[in-house]
């Protein structure tokens, strides 16, 4: 049955909610550690399988779920960039992008040895929405995520442009020379991001959990999406990760809309199609921001 254009803007926005928690941590982590961290989807699995525990196994509401996800996997996130990344912030882009990798692995192995392959589906009751003259409808969880991920970017943007701690991490990613010339703990400012941006990934391991399940790829699984999402927008800028995480989501399930019946498989494809023209247009990303390679 053909689904209405309507209903694929709505399952887009959902897509993209997911997409967008992850890619403005990746990003953070980007602009001020300038490391591309594949490691970075572990933490979402972390996030699903906390949210899973919490809600599933604890019986906790998903507002008192989502608080311990947020302390869990910031803390977790921050614990291990000190143990692993922390010791090698001199080494150079190309190290810790290895240690990334072999760290990403390490952390999907040992998930599945602790917590086993099969799927675990959180329990959180649906509520549906219609709007048939419209062609649509709109679940609670689909409210749920596009919601929280939208107070999570409010959120995001008040602190880094009504704190001190917020400037001065912006001031960070700018120069961060200058910054600790003028007296800015960079320090703290590097272990403020890791715990932010692995608080981040573990609110999309949570909603991620309660759409579609928890288990030890699922964070893996999105990383590519969150990558492209991070470089379409403009690497190092968090309010470009979620321009392209949401024209990423409308971009592939539009184009189930667009695409013949056998081609639907291809539309993960169309998303790096509209990267691919976006970036020879804007070789920036969406945000026209300067890509750092050193």
């Amino acid at each position: 049955m053909e689904i209405p254009l309507a209903q694929e803007l709505i399952f887009g926005l959902v897509i993209g909610s997911y997409i967008a928690l992850g890619a403005i941590g990746f990003t953070l982590i980007y602009g001020l550690v300038n490391m591309i961290n594949f490691a970075h989807g572990e933490f979402i699995t972390i996030g699903a399988f906390v949210g899973f525990l919490a809600i599933a196994e604890g019986g906790l509401s998903l507002p008192v779920a989502l608080l311990v996800v947020l302390v869990v996997t910031g803390v977790a996130g921050w614990a291990i960039a000190r143990v692993t990344f922390e010791p090698m912030n001199d080494a150079g882009a190309v190290p810790l992008l290895l240690m990334s990798i072999g760290l990403g692995l390490v952390l999907r192995n040992g998930l599945r040895t602790v917590a086993g392959a099969e799927r675990r589906h959180v329990p959180v009751p649906v509520e549906t929405f219609r709007f048939d003259e419209l062609g649509f409808f709109v679940t609670s969880q689909h409210l749920t995520i596009i919601g929280i991920t939208l107070l999570a970017v409010l959120v995001l943007h008040l602190f880094l442009t009504r704190t001190m701690l917020g400037v001065a991490m912006r001031a960070t990613a700018d120069n961060e020379d200058l910054a600790l010339v003028s007296g800015i703990d960079t320090r703290l400012i590097r272990n403020t991001v890791w715990v932010g941006a692995s608080a981040l990934a573990g609110i999309a391991g949570l909603m991620l959990a309660i759409s579609q399940s928890a288990n030890p790829n699922v964070g893996f699984g999105q990383l590519l999406l969150i990558l492209t999402a991070a470089i379409l927008g403009g690497a190092g800028s968090p309010y470009g990760a979620v321009a392209g995480a949401y024209l990423l989501g409308i971009g592939i399930t539009v184009s189930v809309a667009l695409l013949p019946s056998g081609l639907t498989a291809l539309s993960s494809t169309m998303a790096f199609v509209v990267l691919i023209v976006v970036l020879l247009v804007r070789p920036g990303g969406l945000v026209n921001a300067e890509v750092r390679a050193s």
